[in-house]
Order: C-alpha cells, then sequence, then structure tokens
C-alpha cells in the first residue's frame, strides 16, 4: 500500500509542476505579445524582442518561439516539452507537450 501511496504523491507533484509551467508559459506568451505590438516594431526585430521578453518572464529552456506580425496585430505562439520524471509513469508518458499563445492589438506610431 505504501508504494502506491508513495507514486500517487508524486504523480500529484508532477502534475502541479506541469501545471506551473503552463501558467508561466501564458505569462510568457502575453509578455511577447505585448512588447512586440508597440510602436514600430519590425518583422526582422520582433523575433529578438519576443525572444528576450520570454527569457526575462521564465525559466523554462528550448521554449519554441513562434510569431506572426499583422498590420493590426500581433501574435506569439510558445510550445515546450516537458519530461516526466516520475517512476514508472514516466515509462509510460516519457514527455507532455505544453501550448500557449496570445494576440494583442498593435499600437500605432504616433508621430508629431
Amino acid at each position: 500500500m505504501l508504494p502506491f501511496l508513495f507514486l500517487f504523491s508524486l504523480s500529484v507533484v508532477q502534475v502541479g509542476s506541469i501545471a506551473n509551467d503552463q501558467l508561466a508559459l501564458g505569462h510568457a506568451a502575453r509578455s511577447a505579445a505585448r512588447a512586440i505590438s508597440l510602436g514600430d516594431v519590425t518583422d526582422q526585430s520582433a523575433n529578438q524582442i519576443a525572444t528576450n521578453a520570454v527569457n526575462n518572464t521564465i525559466t523554462l529552456n528550448n521554449v519554441r518561439i513562434d510569431i506572426e506580425l499583422g498590420d493590426k496585430f500581433a501574435q506569439v505562439a510558445l510550445s515546450y516539452t516537458r519530461k516526466i520524471n516520475i517512476p514508472i509513469i514516466g515509462r509510460l508518458i516519457n514527455e507532455v507537450t505544453l501550448h500557449s499563445s496570445a494576440t494583442m492589438p498593435r499600437e500605432s506610431q504616433v508621430t508629431s
């Protein structure tokens, strides 16, 4: 009985950790979309700005960043693959891929 209780406890901790990563990914997507939606961001600089925003927001490694920069909107889609570190279950479900995206309206450049 005790080994099953221990395995269940590890599973609960792992699910909580994955949920935390999903929330962090959503926050990073919103931050990156907001950063590239400002003013006169060009297509060339949008990727670097989004990468910097994601890296400054979260500590996850190997996050894939996809950007779509239109005239009226800026969209950032993030994906992150996380390994499952639970004995037995980790062999059945080796990894989970998390996705998050955010879209922000582009702000027009103010000219004086």
